[in-house]
């Protein structure tokens, strides 16, 4: 297993995949592309661009550009990066469809069903399902993978984003592009995979119970008008906004968090991002939430995002067999929370290379993330930050 990596920082979009295309053209015997790009570049040209090599690519943009950190670049705003997997004894397909035209479970199901096709490898389980997005209704589009696989297989991955929250993300593969678009891939890799699905919040002593709630709008916690019960619990942190509007900047510091109990008794915390006040009184959120469901009150700081992706991608490598090296990492990093940090991002990226310089790390800034706790559930979740570490054999 051999993973490389590559960016460019072209501002012109043909520039930018011409740069990189040129790259990977030497990366001769590549299995897999993985690229992520901000969302002013022109998905067509990178996927014309990267069709050239002859190597099944999966493209998604990413807020305020992608991350990319090796041995010679550590760069938080990358303009397009891509990582690229060289597996000869591994398969890998790559599968989409178009939630346009159908419904998200029917476009997940469909999408991985070509993936599958595409390896290869069409009535044997991946070891990885690798996925883009579109942000809205990911845990349908989850339960259409898993009607085709199983519960069994981990699923990681993170919903395209733009820079500004106005819709202007794409994810494109060779057979399909746009904001709509579920692009998916399947790994059957020659070596083992370390896989780490984490938050950076510690719970608050404050519990809500979502007594009226429908899909992804809570219309009320604990009996009360949930714009109001929240911004009681945060000491008026959403004061301005009660009569209604845009709370996802001042919300990212204190989410909601749904506690999931493993089997040794701890408890790992499924992230849930309040985004709008409603005129009726309810948060909106970017996940889906139960009526009747336990929510607590999580707090974080800069300092805890910024530490939590060397201790996720230690926690990723250390779940790699004994004997197993490290050789590459696909990183998620909620672009809430990138938001949130702000400049403080380039420190984090400055300890990541001094921590991890010879593994080519590339990574995403995403509107919602996919992954697996450590009790085997594979969940859709908020201001979360993932890790997929390959070994070298």
């Amino acid at each position: 297993m051999l993973i490389q990596t590559y960016s460019s920082d072209q501002r012109e979009t043909s520039l930018a995949a011409d740069e990189l295309t040129r790259s990977i053209r030497d990366d001769k015997n590549a299995s897999l592309l993985v690229a992520y790009t901000n969302a002013h570049h022109n998905p067509a040209v990178i996927a014309a661009s990267l069709a050239e090599t002859k190597v099944p690519f999966l493209i998604a943009s990413s807020c305020l550009g992608s991350l990319i950190c090796n041995d010679v670049h550590a760069k938080a705003d990358a303009g397009l990066s891509v990582l690229s997997i060289t597996d000869e004894d591994g398969a890998f397909g790559v599968g989409s469809a178009d939630c346009s035209e159908v419904s998200a479970f029917d476009a997940g199901a469909s999408a991985l069903e070509s993936a599958l096709k595409n390896a290869g490898r069409p009535f044997e389980s991946p070891s990885l399902i690798w996925c883009a997005l579109p942000p809205g209704e990911e845990e349908d589009i989850l339960n259409g993978f898993t009607s085709v696989v199983g519960e069994q297989v981990p699923i990681f991955g993170g919903s395209a984003a733009d820079n500004t929250v106005e819709g202007n993300w794409f994810i494109c593969t060779q057979q399909h592009s746009g904001a709509n678009c579920v692009a998916v891939a399947v790994m059957y890799p020659s070596s083992p995979l370390g896989l780490s699905y984490s938050s950076g919040y510690k719970p608050t002593n404050t519990e809500f119970i979502a007594t009226k709630a429908n899909n992804r709008h809570i219309l009320e916690l604990n009996g009360t008008a949930a714009s109001v019960a929240y911004n009681e619990a945060t000491n008026g942190l959403i004061n301005n906004q009660l009569s209604g509007g845009q709370i996802l900047g001042l919300t990212s510091t204190a989410p909601l968090g749904r506690p999931v109990q493993l089997e040794n008794g701890a408890l790992n915390y499924l992230l849930c991002h309040p985004d709008q006040v409603c005129e009726d009184g309810g948060l909106n959120v970017f996940s889906q939430v139960t009526e009747g469901e336990e929510l607590v009150l999580m707090e974080g700081s800069i300092a805890s995002l910024t530490a939590r992706a060397e201790r996720v991608i230690n926690n990723a490598i250390m779940l790699l067999p004994d004997d197993r090296e490290p050789a590459g990492v696909l990183l998620v990093y909620c672009a809430g929370c990138r938001l949130t940090v702000g400049d403080e991002i380039h420190p984090m990226l400055e300890s990541l290379q001094k921590t991890f310089g010879h593994l080519p790390i590339c990574g995403t800034y995403t509107f919602g993330e996919q992954g697996r706790f450590l009790d085997g559930t594979n969940r859709h979740g908020n201001l979360m930050i993932s890790a997929v570490v390959f070994s070298k054999w």
